[in-house]
């Protein structure tokens, strides 16, 4: 298997030769764009910060794709996975307990279809950039986010995290 880390000086050869796990990963970011893109209407008239946050992911989740496709590196999946990972848990966050501020905090969102199938390619696009990272990146990366998931609990159960 073709690994990110394998190719980390010219890793845009990969995507020129037809890797089908970066193309796959790049199309599942584009869909997510897409759907974040179609939110912005109606999330910034609800409260403009809620359209700047669709915004931002929807032309993040765009350029995370292209560059997959043209010129992939090390350090774009180094930031995709927690980025990915970062808007997922912001999903989950605000269906359980509502957005943590603006015109709706506390509210919980009702889950919707968009939003679940958006939320499965986001986590896609991550396991597949954690595989194409090697064994000894993807390993570091995982100890990395596992030790800032379990930093969040603690602070959550001090109670300095809201």
């Amino acid at each position: 298997m073709t690994t990110l880390a394998a190719h980390s000086s010219r890793v845009g050869d990969l995507a020129r030769r037809g890797s089908s796990p970066m193309a796959f990963a790049a199309a599942l970011s584009f869909s997510a764009a897409i759907a974040h893109l179609d939110g912005v209407g109606v999330h910034g008239r609800s409260w403009w910060a809620y359209g700047a946050f669709f915004l931002a992911t929807g032309v993040l989740q765009a350029t995370l794709g292209v560059l997959l496709l043209w010129r992939p590196r090390t350090w774009m999946a180094l930031i995709a996975i927690p980025g990915n990972l970062a808007i997922v848990s912001m999903y989950v966050y605000t269906r359980t307990n509502g957005p943590p501020m603006g015109p709706h905090a506390g509210v919980p969102e009702s889950p919707e279809l968009l939003g679940m199938t958006t939320c499965a390619a986001e986590l896609a696009v991550a396991v597949i950039l954690l595989r194409l990272l090697g064994e000894r990146t993807g390993r570091a990366m995982l100890w990395g986010m596992l030790l800032l998931g379990l930093a969040g609990w603690a602070l959550r159960l001090r109670g300095t995290l809201l």
